[in-house]
């Protein structure tokens, strides 16, 4: 769709008309004219209802997004109907598209008035200038709160909020496929012991036993956080706030553990040089028997495979935690993700409303339209309907996500800096080349040294 590469501006609402009244006297021989146009009354009233121009920034990232921000922008008429939204849609990487909103922020903020901001790590910049606009005032007027999940609020350290998410629930869990397990009599494993009997069955045959995008880096990294979750789920949030490193005993056991599968043979081969365009093919046509993935794939999983597909969270390393399988899942909502507004905005009441009016279409587009329920909105109380029957994955995994004891961003997203997440994912990347002259004390040592990037 290429009219989506180009801004769009869309009119939300006809202009609305002022009538002034004649004002009558005490009787008919003293009528007064009618007062001026230009009197305080009538300007503030004209202020009032005029429509004002804002502007959007998105990143245009796949033909899901595209359709997404159709739909939004054909319903936002019935929302804000004294705005005139323009949309423009960016097209590119997340580097490329952040480095779009820094440079119209810096030169001075013009044609941005609301954009979509990726959280975490890059927004840090932006709240750390008083870029972005407050907008708790505005969500209190309005009931957010009443509207969404508690984990969708994020208040900065300064007590305010800056974003309004939109984004689904992610988590990080394993794929399967149910029929390759049946056929080779495999249960689901819970346990790590347990998953290396699995991946001993499947070595032996042509099934690759793990589908990972090891080349993006952010996949296998998201392994080595399940492992080390089983430990401490808390060693993520921890070693973004200084007390903790990935040389810590969690995030080491989960380094062993990665390099043991690696001699197993659990991956593909050039696992290092496949990424996630490559894995995702290789699970879902049956090449694969499992893929690490995030809840994001469930529903399309559960469209193309059907009934073969599955999933499980990750096994726990100690036998004696089986307890705490499927407790505590990295993932949630990218904190300071979702829609912002410039601080410098002309008209930051509208900018606001237009913020959360762009979530909140958009939630209700992939629930009501995509069967989507990883929402941050509750449906319930906006009264959004699907007309079908979830498919069973997508349906379970929305029912444990309401009993998850601790939950905290994924450890690709939630590094200080946006140069801590790409040295992150380029140590992972370059671990699962499995060579001996980059061992396990190198890689966490790499870790720890991308961890305090600025």
């Amino acid at each position: 769709m290429n009219k989506w590469k180009k801004i769009l501006s869309l009119t939300l609402a006809g202009a609305m008309m002022l009538s002034l009244a004649a004002c009558g006297g005490s009787g008919a021989g003293d009528a007064k004219e009618p007062e001026s146009n230009g009197s305080k009354e009538a300007s503030e009233e004209a202020e009032s209802t005029e429509k004002v121009t804002l502007n959007i920034l998105f990143n245009d990232t796949d033909e899901n997004v595209e359709a997404e921000m159709e739909y939004v922008m054909e319903h936002l008429p019935e929302r804000l109907p004294n705005v005139e939204a323009k949309l423009e849609m960016v097209p590119g990487d997340a580097q490329t598209y952040e480095t779009k909103v820094r440079t119209m922020i810096s030169a001075g903020g013009e044609g941005l008035d609301v954009w979509w901001e990726r959280g975490g790590s890059w927004a840090t910049p932006i709240l750390e200038s008083g870029s972005a606009l407050p907008l708790d005032e505005y969500l209190e007027e309005s009931g957010y709160k009443d509207k969404v999940i508690p984990s969708a609020i994020f208040t900065a350290e300064d007590g305010h909020i800056y974003s309004v998410p939109f984004n689904d629930n992610s988590y990080e869990i394993i794929l399967y496929n149910k029929k390759i397990f049946a056929d080779h009599n495999l249960e689901v494993p819970k346990t790590v012991s347990e998953l290396k009997e699995v991946i001993k069955v499947l070595a032996e045959t042509d099934i690759v036993p793990i589908s990972v995008g090891a080349k993006d880096g952010w996949c296998a990294a998201m392994m080595l956080e399940g492992f080390a979750y089983s430990l401490d789920p808390m060693i993520t949030e921890k070693i973004v706030k200084g007390e903790g490193k990935f040389s810590d005993e969690p995030y080491r056991t989960g380094a062993e553990i990665m390099k043991e599968l690696l001699d197993m043979g659990a991956f593909s081969k050039n696992v290092a040089l496949t990424g996630i365009d490559e894995a995702l093919p290789l699970f879902e046509t049956g090449k694969a028997a499992m893929m690490a993935n995030g809840s994001w794939a469930v529903a399309a999983g559960a469209e193309k495979m059907g009934e073969d597909f599955g999933f499980f969270y990750y096994p726990v390393v100690n036998d004696t935690d089986l307890d705490k399988y499927g407790k505590n899942v990295a993932g949630g909502i990218n904190k300071y993700s979702g829609m912002m507004a410039y601080a410098g905005t002309e008209h930051p009441a509208e900018a606001a409303a237009l913020c959360e009016a762009v979530a909140e279409l958009r939630c209700q587009y992939v629930y009501e339209e995509k069967g989507n329920p990883y929402i941050v909105y509750k449906p319930e109380v906006m009264g959004w309907k699907y007309n079908s029957e979830f498919a069973e994955p997508v349906a379970q995994l929305a029912e444990d996500m309401q009993n998850f004891e601790y939950v905290y961003g994924l450890v690709q997203d939630v590094m200080p800096t946006a140069a801590a997440s790409a040295g992150i994912m380029q140590a992972t990347s370059k671990f699962m080349t499995n060579t001996p002259d980059y061992t396990i004390e190198d890689y966490l040592a790499d870790m720890d040294k991308a961890a305090l990037e600025e």
